[in-house]
């Protein structure tokens, strides 16, 4: 159905894809497809800054993070041990590829700029993407804005570059648009993949009010799907254990530590992930100790030895709430008329070999929220 790359990244359509949805747009950076009261759109660019080919039009850009100033004020900075500087496009770009290891930058800025011109360039392609996803007349509408490819070779500022893309979402959401559509108010739904350690599925809420349904929608959820889902353990377990053993242990060679104190003036981007993983796994990790790579992998055998049972989780990895800030998501949402938004992170080995699965999920959910919103 669609064009991807080996390591998951979304191409484009294929020849049959036709049959099943209209193609509306055809951009460099962007795809968007419609089918009866469904819109997809597939992002196509990478999101690193530092990975784009200007001359064809592909731009670096995360649509999932706020549209920067240039060189202004944001009143944001950062600080890596030589004082603070401002975080901004221009400042993202005059230190790239430092800059891909703060968050400061990465998990703030959409894009970085080193000209006025090349900014403006990159705000048309960004504001063009959220105008097909706001101005539209279809009752769901799935945005899966990291499914490009990452081109970027590895370097020790970012040594797994594939990681940014999130992988074989194009899989799960081109399978949505066969699910059956629900009547009801207006949903939005931001697809993502993750290989970071946890469940197989969670839901972001964005820090909606209208979303606290959503504790009593998962468990509704769980009930019709974690017999499924937890039949994957034992494969999911020899897919991503070696996966996250071997970050680990490139990042406590590469920094010397995986202390989350030190951490913020080395890489906040490790740290993050760091702590990330420390959250998911703080009911099974061993007594409080020093933070290495013995003591979480410790906490990481014991989650597969005793698994929780409920494999849909709330805000467990990303809640989506400082993105929602970031793309003031509660006063697009009310101006385009749509009822909810949720963020959904699937794990990558669940839209690789089980996109059906992860789209039936998708779907029920939305029949879920119509129902009860």
């Amino acid at each position: 159905m669609v064009l991807e790359n080996a390591t998951g990244a979304y191409l484009g359509p294929g020849p049959d894809l036709s049959a099943r949805a209209r193609q509306v747009i055809d951009n460099p950076n962007f795809d968007v497809f419609d089918a009866p009261d469904r819109r997809v759109l597939l992002g196509k660019c990478s999101r690193l800054p530092d990975d784009e080919e200007p001359t064809a039009g592909r731009y670096g850009i995360d649509f999932h993070r706020a549209l920067p100033l240039f060189q202004e004020d944001a009143g944001i900075t950062c600080d890596w041990g030589d004082g603070p500087i401002p975080v901004n496009a221009f400042t993202y770009a005059q230190y790239l590829p430092k800059t891909l290891k703060f968050r400061e930058f990465t998990a703030n800025l959409a894009f970085a700029a080193r000209t006025r011109a090349e900014y403006e360039a990159k705000s048309r392609i960004y504001q063009e993407f959220y105008h097909h996803l706001y101005q539209n007349h279809c009752a769901t509408v799935i945005a899966a804005p990291h499914a490009g490819e990452v081109r970027r070779p590895p370097d020790s500022y970012h040594p797994y570059p594939q990681s940014e893309t999130d992988a074989w979402t194009h899989r799960v959401a081109i399978r949505y648009l066969d699910m059956a559509p629900a009547a009801g108010p207006r949903l939005l739904i931001s697809l993502h993949s993750t290989d970071y350690f946890g469940t197989l599925l969670d839901l972001g809420d964005f820090g909606l009010p209208q979303n606290g349904i959503l504790s009593s929608a998962i468990s509704r959820l769980n009930r019709r799907f974690s017999p499924d889902l937890l039949a994957l353990l034992p494969a999911y377990r020899e897919y991503l254990l070696p996966y996250t053993l071997a970050r680990l242990q490139y990042m406590e060679k590469r920094w010397g530590t995986l202390e989350p104190e030190p951490l913020k003036t080395i890489s906040t981007a490790v740290r993050f992930e760091v702590l990330s993983l420390m959250r998911v796994l703080e009911k099974w990790l061993p007594p409080a100790g020093s933070v290495t790579r013995a003591w979480l992998t410790r906490g990481l055998e014991a989650f597969f030895e005793s698994p929780p049972q409920d494999l849909i989780t709330l805000n467990h990895i990303f809640s989506g709430r400082k993105t929602a800030k970031l793309l003031h998501l509660k006063e697009n949402l009310a101006r385009a008329g749509f009822e909810t938004a949720v963020q959904v992170e699937t794990s990558r080995f669940l839209g690789q070999y089980h996109p059906e699965l992860a789209a039936a999920v998708l779907s029920a959910l939305e029949r879920d929220l119509r129902e009860n919103l």
